[in-house]
């Protein structure tokens, strides 16, 4: 009879930080790779709202919740005099984004590139008080990091953080794949299999349902599985003719 390997429970800081420099390499990370593919549509879109929204303002303040090493972030830091805000509740990865961001920074035209950008750690469960550079936002984009959320505290977190009137897109694993899987990562020395307790599986209609009690409407849903073969990788039984991917976009009343 076969031997269940016990997986290692950890805190999302815990976690994160054990993944660190592997977490957005290649496709090692089958989910960020169907994600950034969505993306080449759904940011732009996103964009374009919100530069509608605030056609008055020449500054835009974007803020990416839950930023990681800022591989999302990056892609924010080619619109001219915007502020760009990255929070994050992992320090080793704020560092990775931080590092990151200098380096694509210096290799953007001065006339074309934000004109500040800064990330922050931040755990909103821990310490609510979000920092003063992230609020009064015009915009806000939170890429795979709503599962480690229940829907109440994840709203709770971004409803401050932007003005009104403003569009937020929100991207997470779909019901469909979080149902059918528990996922895990091997710890690169031990081999130890490892993952959170704060991981939750969000139903689309719950979503729908709870944006409204932050003063938010879902103004669209996107959703997709993997078109590449190459993309599903060693999880080809699990994403095949499955619902992977889900966007939001949201406006704040």
């Amino acid at each position: 009879m076969a031997t269940q390997t016990a997986t290692k429970l950890l805190s999302v800081e815990e976690l994160y930080g054990s993944w660190g420099n592997a977490y957005d390499q290649g496709q090692v990370n089958n989910m960020q790779g169907l994600d950034a593919v969505q993306q080449e549509t759904y940011l732009p879109k996103f964009l374009s709202l919100t530069h509608e929204a605030h056609s008055s303002q020449k500054n835009l303040k974007i803020v990416d919740f839950g930023c990681g090493t800022g591989r999302t972030t990056l892609k924010l830091l080619n619109l001219p005099s915007a502020t760009i805000v990255g929070l994050d509740a992992t320090p080793q990865l704020i560092e990775l984004a931080r590092e990151k961001s200098a380096s694509h920074l210096d290799s953007l035209p001065q006339d074309t590139r934000a004109a500040s950008v800064q990330y922050e750690v931040y755990n909103p469960l821990i310490h609510p008080q979000a920092p003063e550079c992230a609020q009064n936002a015009h915009g806000l984009i939170s890429t795979l990091a709503l599962e480690h959320f229940t829907l109440p505290e994840f709203f709770k977190a971004i409803s401050p953080l932007v003005q009104p009137g403003s569009f937020l897109m929100v991207t997470d694993l779909h019901p469909d794949l979080a149902t059918r899987n528990s996922y895990t990562i091997a710890d690169e020395k031990s081999g130890e299999l490892m993952w959170t307790a704060a991981s939750h599986i969000h139903p689309i209609d719950d979503v729908r349902a709870e944006a409204p009690k932050w003063g938010m409407e879902v103004v669209e849903v996107q959703e997709a599985s993997p078109k590449d073969p190459k993309m599903v990788g060693a999880m080809r039984g699990d994403w095949e003719g499955v619902k992977c991917w889900v966007g939001y976009l949201l406006k704040k009343d």
